[in-house]
């Protein structure tokens, strides 16, 4: 979730930037009447909705419960081998033998969970990166039916990671939007009635 955030946060500096340099740098400290050309979404806010949806959930469940039951069958591997090796005697050649199975297994189990785990985060963030390219393409679609010229990025920074805050302050370049349009929930209503 942390690499999601802070490109997320870089995209909305780029397109900042871009609207920062259309805008032609007009010192206006009001907003101008009138319709307005430039709509805002919240797009952690349609990612975390869309991390709620059923068939995401239970394909990560499915991908965790797997991986818990891989790693106690291991685990269980290591309780015999170690139960065992308090059956022989330190001196033997048995006892060598069974440490270095029960050494080779706890490895085998550390590394085995280390990719479990970075598996888990793998597909996490080819969900949100294809998830994200999908919003990406709603947000046109919904903005050119609206008259909108540009669409801004505008989150709010709450966090449950509290170290990612440094770099969301940092790249978050929208601080007030003025009563530009919101078309967060056209976007998020148009994505949930796509999914099958």
């Amino acid at each position: 979730m942390k690499t999601a955030v802070v490109a997320l946060s870089c995209l909305t500096s780029i397109v900042v930037s871009f609207a920062a340099g259309a805008a032609g740098g007009s010192k206006s400290a009001t907003p101008t009447s009138g319709p307005h050309s430039v709509g805002v979404i919240r797009i952690v806010e349609v990612l975390q909705v869309l991390s709620k949806d059923k068939k995401h959930g239970e394909t990560i469940a499915v991908d965790r419960s797997r991986a818990r039951s891989e790693l106690e069958t291991l685990a269980k591997e290591i309780e015999a081998a170690e139960n065992e090796i308090r059956t022989l005697k330190p001196d033997s050649r048995d006892y060598a033998s069974q440490f270095e199975i029960v050494t080779e297994k706890k490895a085998h189990y550390s590394a085995r969970k280390e990719f479990l785990d970075r598996q888990m985060v793998v597909k996490q963030q080819l969900w949100t990166q294809k998830t994200y390219t999908q919003i990406v393409q709603t947000t046109q679609e919904v903005a050119v039916e609206k008259g909108l010229s540009l669409v801004l990025a505008k989150d709010d920074l709450v966090t449950t990671q509290p170290e990612a805050v440094p770099a969301m302050i940092t790249t978050q370049k929208m601080i007030y939007s003025g009563g530009c349009p919101d078309i967060t929930k056209d976007v998020l209503a148009r994505l949930t009635a796509a999914k099958p």
